[in-house]
């Protein structure tokens, strides 16, 4: 089982089930993810979605480059943009959605994060838009979403950065909404999505809608997956082939 979906008290909890890979994405996390947010938006006892990983170690360490590392052209482009879609989904949710970072997050993973509305992150986690590094840019619409969140000076300088940061330096620059404690985490978001929970739906999606109008203009959108192009043309770049050789010589 490589992701799961939980549901209790208003909250549906998408889990990726990946811990022996850092919980990172392949094709069927982002199938089941797809899935999952059909099902959470259809349900009416739904009023949170929140997405976690697997473990004490990761929340997502981006895309599983086993079976994304050997895409080239247009099937490079087309995982791009299928994972793409489920994040401007996300993005575009109807009803809140939190990201809860129990461990390290890098690159696509942190684009993961930053398509919900919330991110808590567990105190002692390590978070990265390390893209630049591997020759290539975020690949999912992550620094459209960034320059949207935070102040313009501040997204760019961690994008260009492209280094793992503290949970503690994420909350000072505007991206980690609260660092919680490791030895009472569950019981910190759980309670902090309580407070959530406890409004009715139709006043959660009526300020999602309104949240949401600057997320679903078609120049936005148009930014996103222009985004999502540019990553693509990079794929098969001598540098992205050169960051890739240690990662598949431990295979």
């Amino acid at each position: 089982m490589e992701a799961m979906m939980e549901q209790r008290d208003g909250v549906a909890l998408f889990t990726i089930c990946r811990p022996e890979k850092r919980n990172a994405v392949n094709f069927a996390v982002m199938e089941a993810l797809e899935g999952a947010l059909s099902e959470a938006e259809a349900d009416e006892r739904v009023k949170i979605f929140a997405i976690t990983g697997a473990g004490d170690e990761a929340f997502c360490s981006g895309g599983d480059l086993h079976e994304f590392g050997p895409l080239r052209g247009a099937e490079a482009k087309q995982m791009l943009t299928r994972m793409g879609e489920v994040l401007y989904r996300l993005l575009t949710f109807p009803k809140p959605t939190a990201a809860l970072v129990n461990g390290a997050a890098m690159g696509g993973g942190c684009e993961l994060a930053t398509a919900c509305d919330f991110r808590f992150v567990k105190e002692g986690s390590r978070i990265g838009f390390i893209q630049g590094r591997l020759g290539i840019t975020t690949g999912w619409g992550g620094a459209s979403m960034l320059f949207g969140k935070l102040p313009y000076a501040r997204a760019l300088d961690l994008l260009l950065r492209a280094e793992p940061m503290t949970a503690e330096d994420m909350e000072a620059c505007g991206w980690a909404d609260a660092v919680l404690a490791a030895d009472h985490w569950r019981e910190q978001w759980q309670a902090r999505l309580a407070l959530y929970a406890a409004r009715s739906l139709a006043v959660l999606e009526a300020y999602k809608a309104a949240a949401g109008e600057k997320w679903r203009t078609a120049w936005f959108r148009e930014q996103f997956f222009a985004e999502i192009d540019r990553c693509a043309a990079l794929w098969g770049s001598v540098e992205h082939e050169q960051a890739l050789h240690p990662f598949f010589r431990k295979q």
